[in-house]
């Protein structure tokens, strides 16, 4: 039997039709998928705060949100006020991604998933190089077609605009400086993944311990990337962060790791600690539930016909990522087509090829292939019918049983009928908006999620009220009737419009189609007291 690892590997400059049919699909269809998502109203509330912040960054004010306010510690958990001078940094340190606010400015919304589908589109190039110099032709074609098939790519790459879009690529070139011994490109990468979040330097420590275990030529490297990771974690989270807002110890590590350990106050290397000393505790959140871990594992490797539960180097690339996804609470944590299944994508993918290189020979066999090709039609199925973030609602179903769909028309009409709500807003007036409306919003200073509020902290830390309201209950109705969420959103909605109007404070201005708009009575400019409409007229606030 020949060896396929014999075949010449092609060279470094060539691309085969394949890779380049495969690129460009992926890059088109996702690209295409994300502009109907903010046409059609399915972009939601992440959509818009990346959006704000960029946009505030773009005109000199780095990490500013009033979005992500509603987020913070003292929203959520102390009751306080949105303030327009709130500082995303507090709750993810991504410094990386502010370098697209030039963008933003250049081309509005569509520069977020532009950037968001071009990152992931790149990650599966520079993966195909790497491939293609250790493994026959054809072998990394198939992984190249594994990553832009899977639902752990195709999943993140059609939700709301994220900062993890960062972690394959820049995983990638990581590795594939480790392995081809280039120090440039290895610092430079390196230190782009850290500047990613502050979280980012648990999938860098994972890669150096993997250079440390199984790259004797690069432990020293490996070293280096494990300790640089660890204090640079303990830097951002302990110092940087906590400087700016107390959200990271008072939400985000109560959220992630409450179960185990009862005080997380002390940050970052206190959980750690109590994780180290409740060992039992952690190895039982590993293992439970064992019907979703078991899951989830296969999900993630199944595109990859198994193989990362076979490699070595797959577990070593993505041991920290992993640990941290298993023993993290939350429906969020084992889910194969969230954001955060990209920490670990270069490690499985990897790890992957770096075991078809030790054997190559098992890819002459005919049944790899057939079965492989199974996977691979298998993982996309499920993929594409369990309509990953409500991005494929026009052609899949929300629900099966009982049936609901919103067809491309109806989304359409939606579309319309926002849009004139939308252009009675005055471009810099302050605005509270339900979640199916901010990212047509989210290029403004004073942007705030209603229900939940209509005021905020201006930069004096005075409350003040918004001018604007723009609801748009009428978008829910499809779903209301199968979805709690969305029922109970709708009516939350409703009474909040009809409190708002009833105590004076707003006048209707704007009933149609299921869109409401409602102006400060005290606000001048805009639409005249005469255009007011009487609240009998209009059905959601009644």
């Amino acid at each position: 039997m020949s060896d396929p690892s014999a075949s010449a590997a092609p060279s470094r400059g060539s691309m085969p039709a394949p890779v380049v049919i495969l690129a460009a699909g992926f890059f088109l269809a996702c690209l295409t998928i994300q502009v109907w998502r903010l046409e059609s109203l399915s972009a939601t509330y992440d959509q818009a705060l990346f959006l704000q912040e960029l946009w505030s960054t773009a005109r000199g004010r780095p990490f500013e949100s009033s979005l992500s306010s509603v987020l913070s510690a003292a929203v959520k958990v102390g009751g306080e006020l949105p303030s327009v001078s709130y500082l995303h940094l507090g709750q993810h340190a991504n410094f990386l991604t502010l370098l697209i606010a030039p963008l933003v400015l250049l081309l509005g919304s569509w520069a977020l998933p532009l950037v968001q589908v071009s990152l992931l589109t790149a990650a599966g190039l520079v993966l195909w190089r790497i491939a293609a110099r250790r493994l026959p032709e054809s072998l990394a074609i198939r992984i190249t077609a594994a990553f832009y098939l899977s639902g752990a790519v195709i999943g993140p790459a059609l939700e709301n605009f994220h900062d993890l879009i960062w972690f394959p690529l820049l995983g990638f070139l990581v590795v594939e400086a480790l392995l081809e011994q280039h120090n440039r490109q290895l610092i430079l990468s390196a230190v782009m993944l850290l500047l990613v979040r502050e979280d980012s330097g648990l999938v860098l420590f994972s890669l150096g311990l993997w250079a440390l275990v199984r790259q004797p030529a690069a432990r020293l490297k490996g070293v280096g990337l494990m300790a640089g990771s660890f204090f640079w974690v303990l830097l951002v989270t302990g110092w940087i962060q906590p400087a700016v807002d107390s959200s990271l110890s008072d939400r985000f590590l109560q959220e992630k790791f409450g179960h185990l350990v009862d005080d997380v106050s002390g940050g970052t290397l206190s959980v750690l600690v109590a994780m180290l000393r409740n060992p039992l505790a952690v190895l039982q959140a590993i293992l439970s539930p064992p019907g979703a871990t078991l899951g989830f594992l296969l999900a993630l490797s199944l595109p990859l016909l198994l193989i990362p539960l076979l490699s070595a180097d797959s577990a070593l690339l993505v041991a920290v990522p992993l640990f941290i996804a298993l023993v993290s609470q939350g429906r969020s944590a084992l889910s194969v087509t969230l954001r955060y299944v990209l920490a670990l994508v270069p490690g499985l993918y990897l790890g992957s090829v770096l075991w078809w290189q030790r054997h190559a020979s098992v890819w002459s066999m005919p049944w790899i292939r057939r079965c492989w090709f199974g996977a691979l039609a298998l993982g996309l199925t499920l993929t594409l019918v369990a309509n990953p973030h409500r991005s494929l609602s026009a052609l899949v179903p929300d629900s099966f049983s009982p049936w609901v769909h919103v067809s491309p028309a109806a989304m359409l009409e939606r579309r319309a009928a926002l849009s004139e709500a939308v252009a009675l807003i005055p471009e810099q007036a302050s605005v509270s908006a339900d979640t199916s409306v901010l990212p047509w919003l989210a290029q403004r200073e004073i942007l705030i999620r209603f229900p939940m509020s209509t005021q905020y902290l201006d930069r004096a830390g005075e409350p003040q009220s918004v001018d604007w309201v723009v609801a748009f209950p009428g978008y829910y109705t499809p779903l209301a009737p199968v979805f709690k969420l969305e029922r109970n959103l709708q009516r939350w909605i409703g009474r909040k419009l009809s409190k708002l109007v009833a105590t004076g404070d707003y006048q209707l201005v704007h009933c149609h189609e299921g869109a409401v708009v409602l102006k400060r009575v005290s606000t001048q400019g805009g639409t005249s007291a005469e255009a007011a409409l009487d609240p009998r007229s209009c059905s959601w606030l009644n």
